[in-house]
């Protein structure tokens, strides 16, 4: 199995680490080779020298294993930009020379498009890539598109992710008279950074006891730049806290002093947002849109608000809808967190995996 190991804690690595954790690594005999080549979200779309050099040890890492051990299965994070898909091509095809099935595992969205998009010997080498797979995994019923052109229905296998409950400190935040709203996440302005912003205009007149903090990195500086200057511009800086990336512990005693998550992304390649998750076990109602799985995750009305995207005054409203209704806070924060024991934990996500690997090696067997 390939995955991505945080540092740094994205989605996959944290959704990889779970499943690590899971009665999925007792059931079966895993080898995990660390795929990441970045310090930072801020290094992804970088060039540099040293991303050659740790590539070249994973290829080295895979060539000693397979040599080594005989393995049922491959399992493979597939990415959607070319020179990473052309990296990802090249490592499955070294475990295919070795006789080894390939599963491949969608943690972005959109491959037709970016299968379209692709020049022709791109092309070739996706569809020998993909339909030579064993399997595929998406993270939800309306992902399975990513591969329907190119595999049957029996081949595609819908896995929720789940995450393994971290422990969940107490409330620390007194009775201040303030709603505190709450971004997590990379700091990019797909994921709905300055749909936010635009939504604290409409909200600081008319509830300035509301108040706005973003944790995460910045992707891009000149978009940290720009949001700073929107908050200066329009006199935010009591309302606005840009609080960057924090330690694990302070992120957690983010999320429970907070009042509300809100997650108005539009990021293109979106699947399902692990962030959700988090604030789910912290008991957090949350408001969100409806792109990708989404939708499959919080129920409108129930674990949170949707939204239509890009729109900051549906999203004031909804904020002020909550800010006005504490009982209603409440009653969805109780319905997330239920929703995450019931469904969401690391051990459900390992018994989902374990039923799909199960299918595959029996398959195999055949």
């Amino acid at each position: 199995m390939f995955g991505h190991l945080p540092p740094p804690y994205f989605g996959p690595s944290t959704g990889l680490v779970s499943l690590l954790h899971s009665d999925f690594a007792q059931h079966f005999d895993v080898t995990v080779i660390d795929l990441t080549v970045v310090r930072g979200i801020g290094e992804l779309e970088e060039f540099r020298i040293t991303k050659l050099f740790k590539l070249a040890g994973i290829v080295g890492k895979e060539l000693y294993h397979l040599l080594t051990r005989r393995f049922d299965l491959c399992c493979y994070p597939i990415s959607v930009n070319r020179n990473a898909f052309l990296k990802d091509a090249g490592l499955l095809a070294v475990a295919r020379l070795f006789a080894v099935p390939t599963v491949l595992y969608a943690h972005g969205n959109n491959l037709p498009d970016f299968y379209e998009h692709s020049t022709p010997w791109v092309k070739r080498v996706f569809e020998r890539t993909v339909r030579q797979a064993a399997g595929a995994i998406v993270q939800g019923e309306c992902l399975r598109f990513n591969f329907e052109p190119w595999l049957p229905p029996e081949r595609i296998f819908v896995v929720p992710a789940g995450y393994e409950p971290s422990k969940v400190p107490p409330r620390a935040r007194g009775e201040d008279g303030q709603i505190r709203v709450l971004y997590l996440g990379a700091m990019v302005r797909e994921k709905g950074v300055f749909v936010i912003l635009e939504a604290a205009t409409k909200i600081a007149a008319r509830r300035p006891d509301v108040r706005f903090v973003f944790v995460g990195a910045w992707f891009r500086a000149e978009q940290e730049a720009a949001a700073k200057q929107f908050i200066a511009d329009h006199q935010l800086g009591e309302q606005v806290t840009l609080l960057g990336p924090v330690s694990n512990e302070v992120k957690w005693q983010t999320l429970v002093d907070a009042d509300m998550l809100v997650f108005p992304t539009f990021y293109y390649y979106e699947t399902m947002g692990g962030v959700l998750l988090e604030a789910m076990q912290a008991g957090l109602p949350v408001i969100a849109t409806r792109r990708a799985s989404i939708p499959e995750i919080i129920q409108d009305g129930v674990q949170g608000l949707l939204i239509k995207e890009q729109d900051p005054d549906e999203l004031a409203e909804k904020i002020l809808r909550l800010a006005d209704d504490p009982a209603l806070r409440a009653k969805m924060g109780a319905a997330g967190r239920q929703r995450f024991d019931g469904y969401y934990t690391h051990e459900h996500y390992g018994r989902r995996m374990i039923g799909v690997f199960d299918q595959l090696v029996a398959h195999r067997g055949r």
